[in-house]
Order: structure tokens, then sequence, then C-alpha cells
């Protein structure tokens, strides 16, 4: 089914404002060229609505109110839009174009690391106020999750490592770890944070602010996302697999499966009320659907065609329907809407 390709014209309104071992010391990680999204080649038949939105967005979240958000570059910022048709709110400007959102809670705050200006923002997405600006948040934050305890864990993707936020500020950090963190994924009171030169996985107590234990999982990994209070899905970009692990109540971490995803795996979300995986295919412009019910067996439902270089994907709380960032810099440049209906069922 070809998609349904929709312009939206919207003025966009300016509001200011990526078992368990302990690490070994004597063995620091291996410094090595980070892993990346495929260079996808033109869509052909991308499948559902297709909703042109300028600023080759990346990093997409949907609350539970139906309000997405969405990075965007030149000019930088965060679009608030309508998850179910794609039509623009507003515009939120910051400094810098973030490449990860994530939520605080289920309706936002969405949490905005900054990388051009080291800088992690708090947004409302009922009304896009900037709820709180936190400063000096290492050298290029990439991605942050909110544990359970209320910690905000940020990765410090230039300088390794990961900061600790409370309250909107910085209250501590830690050295690599990790050389250079890209994703994190929020296990109660855990992060589980990836390593995209190919060291594993670190996991950090939010509450004590302490690491607590590392795994080498992966080949290189790029994204992580949460499946459930225990267990963390990786997209092992350079492997061609998603890996899923588990953390004991120690906050040690094992990997319990693989799933096949040929073609650099690299936008990961997870459907917790259907219990579904959804994988972007970089290279190939697809989306893998991922019955993950038991985690330790999960299930390929089939592959569904995206637009142009799906870096990010997201689901609709409400309804099941996924949304895919077209983040081309040109005239793909867009948001892709799949309904529940047009998605495998296996």
């Amino acid at each position: 089914m070809r998609a349904r390709l929709v312009t939206v014209a919207a003025a966009l309104l300016l509001v200011t404002g990526c078992s368990a071992d302990t690490v070994d010391e004597t063995n620091p990680p291996a410094t090595t060229p980070a892993a990346e999204p495929a260079q996808a080649p033109d869509s052909a038949d991308p499948i559902g609505t297709v909703v042109a939105l300028p600023g080759a967005p990346e990093g997409v979240v949907v609350g539970s109110s139906g309000i997405a958000a969405a990075g965007v570059r030149e000019p930088d910022g965060v679009v608030l839009f309508d998850a179910a048709t794609g039509v623009v709110r507003q515009m939120v400007a910051t400094t810098g174009a973030p490449r990860h959102l994530s939520l605080a809670g289920p309706d936002g705050p969405v949490l905005v690391p900054l990388e051009g200006s080291d800088e992690l923002l708090e947004i409302s997405l009922d009304d896009g106020a900037i709820l709180s600006t936190a400063t000096g948040v290492g050298r290029q934050p990439h991605d942050a999750v909110q544990t359970s305890d209320g910690t905000i864990v940020a990765t410090n993707e230039m300088g390794g490592g990961v900061i600790f936020l409370r309250d909107g500020s910085v209250v501590s950090e830690l050295p690599p770890g990790p050389v250079q963190p890209g994703g994190v994924a929020a296990l109660g009171p855990y992060a589980a944070v990836a390593d995209v030169q190919g060291n594993g996985v670190w996991v950090y107590d939010g509450a004590t602010r302490q690491e607590v234990a590392q795994a080498p999982i992966g080949v290189k990994l790029t994204h992580a996302v949460t499946v459930n209070q225990t267990v963390a899905g990786f997209a092992d970009t350079d492997g061609g697999t998603v890996l899923l692990a588990s953390v004991d109540t120690a906050g040690g971490i094992r990997q319990i499966a693989s799933i096949d995803a040929p073609g650099n795996p690299y936008g990961l979300a997870v459907d917790p009320e259907r219990r579904l995986l959804f994988v972007t295919l970089t290279a190939s412009n697809l989306l893998r659907v991922v019955d993950v019910s038991d985690p330790a067996a999960p299930r390929t439902l089939g592959d569904v065609p995206t637009v142009t270089q799906a870096n990010s994907v997201a689901v609709d709380p409400r309804t099941g329907d996924v949304l895919v960032t077209g983040s081309d810099t040109g005239a793909a440049s867009s948001i892709q809407i799949i309904t529940r209906a047009e998605l495998p069922v296996g």
C-alpha cells in the first residue's frame, strides 16, 4: 500500500527558551570508530501516511495525551505535533538540535539533551514550556532517562561516562565506563547504557549514582529501549541484531536473547501494552515488528516499508499506531504514521 503524502501548513510558534561483571580498571575499554546508521537509499513505497516535516527529524516520543515531539535542525528545536495526524502544534527553539528524546513520565515532560550546548531541557508536551534547563551536562550529552527514584541519567557522549541530574541541575558524574556512551534505557532504579564504540553495556544505580555492573554485550551498540522493568533492548548496529538483556535486583546484567535485524538496526521503540518491539533497519528502509511477550524467546512478526532514513521510531500509547522519522535532510524529511491495522500480526 502506497503511503498517503500529506503536507501540513502550520505556523511554527517559536518558544523561548543514542551475567554482570565488575569493570576491570586495569583493562580499559577500547577506543574505535563509533557505530552509525546506514545511509539509506530512497524509499520506494512506504506504507501509512507520510507527513512532510522539515528539519530532518530525529528522536521522537508520544505522550499519553497523543501529543508527539520530534527533534529538528536548521532551525534547531523540538516540534510538538498531533500523533494521529502529524499536524504541528508549535516549535520550541533550542540551542543545538537533539538526536534523542525521552519521556520522564507517561505524558512528559520531554527530556531533551542538547549536544551543541551541553544542556538538558525538560519541556512540557502540553504547551511547550521549558520547565528546566540544566547546564554543564558533560561534553555532548546524547541521551537521557529518568530512573524510578527521579534521578535523570544522561550519557556523556564525547566525555565518556554518565551525568546524574536532580531538580534541573547536575549533581554528580562518573567518568568512563563507556568510552562513547550512546543510548540509555531505564530499568526501574537502574539505567543501562550502551557504548557505541563496542565495549558493551554499563549499568548505573540512579539513587546511589554509582556504577553497579558491566557486560561485553554485542559488537557495536547504538540505541537502547526499555522492554519492561527488568529487560532492555539494544540495537547492535554493526552486528545486525537487536539484543535483549535482563537486569537482576542487584543491577547485574546478562544477555537473554538475540533478534536478527540485518541492515544497520538503529531506532527502537516498545509498545508495552501489546508487547511489541519495533526496530528500524536503516540500510533497507524497513521497520521490523517483534513480539516480545516472552523476552527470552522473541518472535519476529514481519517487516513493513518505511520512509527514507528511518532513524527513530515511537508508539502512540493510546492506539498502538507507530511513528517513524524520515531523517533525510532533503525532500524526504518527514514523519510516517503507521496505524496498528497496517502492522503485521504474525
